[in-house]
């Protein structure tokens, strides 16, 4: 077995080319332990959808959001060189987004959320109150540019997806017009530790570097399967459009996104 010592050494850099901030991923005084910063390339099909508004208005029932489309958009994310992830050398999410306002940002807010990283859970749940749980899953590109994946919880299936490019699909954005909306927002909630409840609420955004490359659209099929524990066949989303887009630039950390505390809630 081989000692890493050189600190430089990029065999010993757990979360790739970072460095640990002061009172942060060795024993800090707060929970998480957590790097800030990281960075990868994302590979996205996105299937939009119309969900009935009010499905999405009961989830977001105990937020100050306006919401701003019917549209949900289902987004099968894989993060090729995720440095949070470099043990697995990729990261997937899977984002299921509405449209929301609040105090001026137009945004978005994730309704349910699945990550494959310990790492990317602990720090989207707890640094900003996403919706993230466990997740494993396929992701597979063919070379007709067609995609395959799916995704489950603990071994229980919770959808499968294919997309198949075709020039003459609509593409379809979760708000219609030259404006989207930018960024995520969430409400940031810490369990009391006595009792069922919340102890402390407050409302968190994010915008990270983003550059997509022009949608490839094309035809997707989604099946949904139901669970209790993961009610996300309940939203019966009818499918509107789908595309695939791809970013070289995807990241974050204090000194390359917008990170604000927006206001707090409770108590």
């Amino acid at each position: 077995m081989t000692i890493v010592t050189d600190p430089d050494d990029p065999r010993g850099r757990m979360f790739g080319p970072y460095r640990l901030k002061p009172n942060s991923g060795v024993n800090p005084p707060y929970s998480p332990a957590y790097p800030v910063e990281w960075g990868c390339t994302l590979r996205t099909v996105e299937i939009m959808t119309r969900v009935a508004p009010g499905k999405v208005a009961i989830l977001l029932s105990d937020t100050p959001f306006e919401i701003a489309s019917d549209r949900v958009a289902f987004r099968f994310m894989r993060s090729p060189g995720h440095s949070l992830a470099v043990h697995a050398g990729e990261m997937f999410d899977l984002m299921i987004s509405v449209p929301v306002r609040h105090k001026g940002l137009f945004t978005e807010t994730h309704i349910f959320m699945y990550c494959s990283d310990p790492m990317g859970i602990c720090a989207g749940r707890e640094v900003f109150g996403y919706t993230k749980k466990d997740a494993h899953y396929a992701f597979d590109e063919h070379p007709d540019g067609s995609i395959t994946g799916w995704v489950r919880r603990r071994g229980i299936p919770l959808a499968d997806f294919t997309f198949t490019p075709d020039a003459s699909a609509p593409v379809v954005r979760i708000v219609d017009g030259d404006e989207l909306p930018a960024g995520e927002i969430h409400v940031r909630r810490l369990p009391h530790p006595e009792r069922l409840g919340v102890a402390y609420a407050d409302i968190a955004y994010r915008r990270t570097p983003l550059k997509y490359s022009k949608p490839i659209p094309g035809r997707a099929a989604m099946t949904l399967h139901a669970s209790a524990y993961d009610p996300i066949a309940e939203l019966q989303p009818e499918i509107l459009g789908a595309h695939f887009m791809v970013s070289e630039v995807y990241g974050g950390g204090f000194e390359v996104e917008d990170r604000r505390l927006i206001e707090r809630l409770t108590p």
